[in-house]
């Protein structure tokens, strides 16, 4: 079954399983930028693990198959990041993504951030975010459609499993399962000195966009074995 998941001409989400409907946007990207024929097969999940078997057939989707129930793995993977310059954060969101990580948390600015919003257009952006983690979530075949949350300040992320990525950090992989990453100028020695825990991600040093995703492989190769 993994394979007609991964073999299938497109993958969506839809809002049941048991009788898939495609939304607007995803009908014309199958039918106008794929340009499915008809017969071409179709995963659809709802995003919360179930997944059919479906045949592409004049614009809609028929269930070829049965209904596939996957388990959700823990622990669940978190990364945190800082908005970054650009649209490097949108290449992050889409990376960790296809990557594997489960939950996405967009930092408020900390001391170091370049990138600051006007309050007016956080729906806009965070709109836009998750829009990026679904569209890379269909791509990568995945059956959990991962979570984008935030803003988020850094005070609040804490806990148990969580780590700033931070030359020099000592902390285990097996203790981390929520990765923090700083702006572009990287955390102050304030926030520093605050972490809950420190983890290194290597001897070079890393644009932010690169640690988060170098970060994100590793918390997946680690726990998803």
């Amino acid at each position: 079954m993994i394979d007609a998941l991964r073999n299938s001409s497109a993958h969506v989400f839809v809002d049941s399983v048991q009788s898939p409907v495609l939304n607007d946007e995803d009908a014309h990207h199958l039918s106008r930028v794929l340009r499915l024929r008809d017969g071409e097969s179709v995963s659809c999940s709802d995003g919360q693990g179930s997944w059919v078997s479906c045949t592409w057939n004049s614009g809609e989707v028929e269930i070829s198959g049965d209904v596939v129930v996957v388990q959700p793995m823990h622990p669940l993977l978190t990364v945190a990041i800082a908005p970054l310059k650009g649209d490097r954060t949108d290449l992050v969101i889409e990376k960790v993504v296809e990557i594997g990580i489960d939950h996405i948390i967009v930092l408020s600015p900390v001391e170091h951030s370049v990138v600051r919003w006007a309050s007016n257009k956080v729906p806009q952006v965070m709109d836009r975010y998750a829009r990026i983690a679904r569209a890379a979530a269909m791509q990568s075949r995945r059956v959990f459609l991962p979570a984008v949350s935030g803003p988020v300040s850094l005070a609040n992320v804490t806990g148990q499993g969580v780590a700033f990525a931070e030359p020099g950090g000592t902390a285990s992989p097996d203790a981390v399962t929520t990765l923090v990453i700083g702006p572009e100028g990287g955390f102050s020695p304030t926030e520093v000195a605050g972490a809950p825990a420190l983890i290194d991600l290597g001897p070079s040093i890393l644009r932010a966009e690169t640690a988060a995703i170098v970060g994100a492989a590793r918390m997946v190769a680690h726990w998803r074995r």
